[in-house]
């Protein structure tokens, strides 16, 4: 296969995932993020780093959004939105924030990969993408997680856009808020 094959192949991949998600979930988590005080966005690894971008652009479009484990991030409060991506939707890690997010009196949500019931039911808001992660056997030529940390991001930016249509916020007040030191 050659490199425009390849190319070709991840981009109809993540669009069959974009093409499965279900708009009412993505209405649903829009709905959560417009009712937060706060927004905290937690992924290990890759979808972490695709959290990280989606809470810049969170930010640019006027949220207060936060990435946990960052020198800079406040205190979780009553009111506020933990938006946790994962791939498998469970873990040490998912467990313990879901149960003290809880304990503030807080709300969250999980774009996974997972679409179980039990899951579904320890949150406010779900989104599932089906696409490949190291859990599950749907066929990608991509390894591990890749299609589902490439579909976190473009699904969740699409989300932002929806967001920003349903504001009415076009791109001068997102540049307003753009890092402007460069």
């Amino acid at each position: 296969m050659n490199i425009n094959d390849i190319f070709g192949n991840i981009a109809d991949e993540v669009s069959d995932v974009c093409k499965k998600v279900d708009a009412a979930e993505v209405e649903k988590l829009a709905s959560e993020i417009d009712s937060a005080e706060n927004i905290f966005i937690h992924g290990n690894g890759r979808s972490g780093l695709a959290g990280k971008m989606i809470a810049m652009r969170l930010m640019h479009s006027g949220y207060n959004v936060y990435v946990v484990s960052e020198t800079t991030t406040p205190a979780f409060k009553a009111g506020d939105l933990l938006i946790i991506l994962s791939g498998s939707g469970k873990g040490h890690s998912v467990d313990h924030m879901l149960r003290k997010v809880r304990s503030i009196g807080g709300q969250a949500a999980l774009v996974t990969a997972a679409d179980d019931a039990q899951i579904r039911q320890q949150f406010n808001a779900v989104l599932y993408l089906n696409a490949s992660t190291k859990h599950n056997d749907i066929t990608t030529i991509q390894p591990l997680g890749s299609q589902f940390d490439q579909a976190v991001h473009l699904i969740l930016d699409g989300l932002i856009v929806y967001l920003n249509q349903l504001h009415q916020k076009g791109n001068e007040a997102l540049k307003a808020k753009h890092f402007n030191l460069e």
